[in-house]
């Protein structure tokens, strides 16, 4: 965005695209984990000024998707493979419940849309296709856990969702396997609008326990170094 573009911006509204901005970049590694990072790169990195970077990096520090290291400055937090099997341990729990309580409470055209934009994004051949999928993903899901009626278990869901689609570009985007993670939710829709609360968790769960093994194992083949070593014995379940 220009600086011109910028200035309409009030303080609040500067700060929260500032941290956006940022996060979005985080979550689709743009910033690859452990990347060291300072006040100065991102106002360099992005045109912003120097009050919204620093809002945005005390709440990325927050979220957890920055780790500062002291003298030594900050760095995108890394991920080791016990990260993964702990956000998949808790997606289990939180998922699982947003879909049931989900069921029968979700507007049918908006959930339609939101699946169709999925299935229409797969369908092109654009560069930015899986980061196009991963947003209108996690876009789904999001208004999922919003027709649960809990907020305090959308805000939950909606953070772990976050995290688990950085493990995915970091894991499959990285060594070109895409496909391997792409899927659709046309048979958990219907059970949504149907309210049948049962079929919706199963479907969710299942999906889950074998996103796991999947990203899993992609991590553990995988050579790069953004990935920690720690845990790499851990077993898949």
């Amino acid at each position: 965005m220009q600086k011109k573009s910028l200035e309409k911006l009030s303080k609040h509204s500067l700060n929260e695209f500032a941290y956006k901005l940022i996060k979005e970049d985080i979550i689709s590694c743009e910033l690859l984990p452990g990347m060291v990072i300072s006040e100065g790169l991102l106002i360099e990195r992005y045109g912003l000024s120097k009050s919204p970077t620093r809002s945005a990096l005390i709440r990325l520090k927050q979220d957890g998707l920055i780790t500062s290291r002291g003298q030594q400055g900050s760095v995108v937090s890394r991920i080791m493979i016990s990260d993964v099997q702990e956000i998949f341990q808790l997606r289990l729990l939180i998922d699982v419940t947003v879909a049931r309580l989900a069921a029968g409470k979700v507007n049918e055209t908006k959930l339609r849309a939101l699946n169709k934009d999925i299935h229409s994004i797969h369908k092109t051949n654009k560069k930015s296709k899986m980061t196009d999928y991963l947003r209108a993903n996690r876009k789904f899901h999001k208004y999922v856990a919003e027709s649960s009626g809990n907020q305090r278990l959308a805000v939950l869901a909606i953070s772990l969702m976050e995290q688990h689609e950085r493990i995915i570009h970091l894991g499959f985007a990285k060594q070109n396997r895409r496909q391997d993670f792409i899927h659709f939710h046309d048979e958990f829709v219907e059970a949504l609008i149907n309210g049948d609360s049962e079929l919706a968790a199963r479907l969710v769960e299942n999906s889950l326990i074998k996103g796991q093994e999947k990203v899993m194992r992609a991590l553990i083949m995988g050579s790069t170094d953004q990935i920690s070593e720690v845990g790499k014995n851990l077993s898949l379940k």
